[in-house]
């Protein structure tokens, strides 16, 4: 019993010098943001699931553990050493300490590094997310290169190049979302129009395609389907200094979500009940229901933000979000932040006429661009289908569409039921690339790391500009060749 007593004692002393630590800690981030420098967290260890070829073993979750508690928790583990009555003792005693949980009362599970089955939890508001580990894979930019692409100045959307009406949101963080895109999904897409950005590319063991959209500008009211988190969301959300809104995941990826990536990442299938209120589902299919909008997610972020004021100790405060909450307080949005280069007047130095391009992703799930000259928009099609936005009833469009090739590989993370692997994709480095733009296409190189938005480079390192608008950016295998005339 005295081995007991005199635990309690070294645990309840070390419970109250952390609290007073953090507490300090987070007041000077809230109250004194001048005083605090960025937490960075480590880099992210993008290499804990590598490719098939390079490392075999467990897939991610067959040993997962945690269990869920509610929101932003996760079962501690009993310390080694600890006997089971001892560790019970101690537990009553600190749940009835304030000094041991949060300004709430609640106590608070030690967070593990266990991937979890399922599950996934946010963070929140405003932004400029935590750093990355230099750029991944074979063909990795220089390290300490930087986007140095033009800033647009003023009330100009960054993304987008167009006037804005309210110059406040170039402060804004950038909402990423998950979107299907199966055959099922298309005629249930809404809000790709009002994207400022749009990613596709190739998932699931080469058989699928799934959409990445990037909202700044306008806030879309309705957007969807979303659906589960992919590999290439971790760099998008990284390069675009933004935040991610999908709904699930395979056990790797949400693992990496949860406890790596360090920016705030909305799961609508997650522990958390009250993450459904930031999503609405419209009918009964699990492909197409889900839906979210921009404000949903941004208030998201804004309760989440409030959660971790009351109860600062839970694991995903402590982890995720307060760090990232520093970042944003001492390094806030600058205006002038690197974004896409912009001109109305088309560069002289194109390569071809290109009015229709083709782009040959497997299992006939191939898309077109044709060039309407009468409003300098390329119309989408898909599986020989024109693609429609339900939300605007017009078809998807966009004015400016890139090609960037880039490095696929199979890992050992297993994406469904039927063993489908996940692939990746090396976003970050260089590689070839097309723009199209006004009926004409250029040839160039892309450079991208985790600090900045892509670099789109022609002749002589000379920036590409694109036409102010949408971009549609469309990432293909390096060996797959598109077509255009």
């Amino acid at each position: 019993m005295e081995e007991d007593v005199g635990l309690i004692v070294v645990v309840l002393c070390a419970c109250s010098i952390l609290t007073a630590v953090r507490a300090a800690a987070f007041h000077d981030s809230i109250c004194h943001p001048q005083l605090t420098t960025l937490n960075r967290r480590k880099p992210l260890k993008l290499r804990s699931f590598l490719p098939l070829k390079t490392r075999r073993g467990a897939r991610p979750g067959e040993n997962a553990t945690a269990e869920r508690t509610g929101p932003f928790h996760r079962q501690a583990p009993i310390a080694a050493g600890v006997r089971p009555g001892a560790a019970g003792l101690i537990l009553l005693v600190l749940l009835s300490l304030s000094g041991c949980a949060g300004p709430d009362g609640a106590s608070t599970p030690t967070p593990t590094k266990t991937p979890e089955a399922a599950g996934g939890q946010p963070a929140a508001e405003t932004a400029t997310p935590p750093p990355a580990s230099a750029a991944e894979g074979s063909n990795t930019a220089a390290e300490g290169e930087r986007a140095t692409a033009t800033a647009v100045p003023g009330s100009v959307a960054r993304y987008t190049g167009l006037p804005l009406a309210d110059p406040s949101l170039l402060q804004e963080t950038p909402v990423l979302v998950c979107i299907n895109n199966d055959i099922t999904s298309r005629s249930a897409h809404y809000g790709l129009n009002e994207a400022d950005v749009t990613y596709e590319f190739i998932v699931d063991g080469f058989h699928l395609t799934r959409l990445t959209s990037l909202y700044q500008s306008i806030p879309a009211r309705e957007i969807g389907p979303v659906r589960s988190a992919r590999w290439p969301n971790i760099h998008t959300t990284y390069m675009f200094d933004g935040i991610l809104a999908c709904s699930g995941g395979s056990d790797g990826i949400r693992y990496l979500l949860k406890n790596e990536v360090g920016f705030p990442y909305l799961d609508a299938d997650s522990e958390d009940p009250e993450s459904v209120t930031y999503f609405f589902s419209v009918g009964d299919n699990y492909r197409t229901r889900l839906r979210t909008s921009v404000d949903r997610v941004r208030r998201w972020m804004i309760d989440t933000a409030k959660t971790c004021d009351v109860s600062p100790l839970l694991p995903y405060c402590l982890e995720v979000f307060t760090p990232w909450l520093e970042g944003q307080k001492s390094n806030p949005r600058p205006v002038e932040r690197a974004s896409f280069s912009f001109s109305g007047t088309p560069q002289d130095f194109w390569a071809d006429e290109a009015t229709t391009v083709r782009i040959p992703y497997p299992e006939k799930n191939g898309v077109e661009w044709r060039y309407d000259a009468s409003s300098g928009l390329y119309l989408r099609y898909q599986s020989g289908a024109v693609h429609m936005d339900q939300a605007t009833g017009q078809q998807i469009s966009s004015e400016n569409v890139i090609v960037v090739f880039a490095e696929h590989e199979l890992t050992n993370i297993v994406e469904d039921s039927l063993g489908t692997l996940s692939v990746k994709i090396n976003l970050y480095g260089f590689g070839d690339l097309r723009v199209f733009r006004d009926g004409k296409v250029y040839e160039g190189t892309w450079r991208a790391n985790d600090q900045s938005p892509p670099r789109w480079l022609g002749p002589g390192e000379q920036p590409i500009t694109l036409k102010p608008g949408r971009t549609w950016i469309q990432v293909v295998r390096t060996s797959d060749r598109i077509s255009y005339q």
